[in-house]
């Protein structure tokens, strides 16, 4: 299963993300940043699942199949940390044994996405990094996309605009 996590005031990052999965997809639209979006998913669903944010636009989708069937723990990449910017596979089972924190700012957010999955990391033990090198330092352009600069990290596989990448954040 794919989720697409995304808020109601983003409805052209969600259109261009689904029109380039054509895929089924559960997209989760809330305020409740990312940790909001993984402890809906583990109360609803029993089936590991890959999570994406809306501002990843697919190149080419087999990949996303070939993860879910093939590694029980998947994180899409490891900067700054192992499932850093909350993407990838997470089994509910295992969610639902962790506390999730609902972050009340972007702040928070991200000093979430350091300390909380880090947490999850230690509790699933081994995580396959499926894109090691999608990182901030290999980004080549910025990138002005509906109305932000983008930090533009991109593979052969996806495109993903990055919003925050080191600004200061309120």
């Amino acid at each position: 299963m794919i989720i697409i996590g995304t808020t109601p005031d983003r409805s052209h990052w969600l259109k261009d993300c689904i029109n380039s999965l054509k895929q089924p997809c559960v997209v989760i639209s809330d305020f409740d940043f990312e940790l909001g979006k993984l402890k809906w998913a583990s109360k609803q669903l029993n089936e590991r699942f890959f999570f994406f944010q809306d501002s990843i636009v697919f190149k080419q989708t087999d990949w996303v199949f070939d993860l879910l069937n093939n590694y029980e723990h998947v994180s899409l990449t490891s900067d700054p940390v192992v499932y850093g910017t909350y993407m990838g596979i997470y089994d509910p089972k295992i969610l639902r044994e962790l506390e999730i924190p609902i972050p009340i700012s972007k702040k928070e957010s991200i000093e979430y996405e350091l300390s909380w999955t880090k947490t999850y990391v230690e509790k699933v033990g081994s995580v396959h990094v499926a894109f090691p090198d999608l990182t901030d330092s290999k980004a080549t352009r910025k990138e002005i996309k509906h109305g932000r600069e983008n930090l533009v990290l991109e593979n052969d596989y996806l495109i993903k605009f990055k919003g925050d990448w080191g600004q200061i954040v309120h």
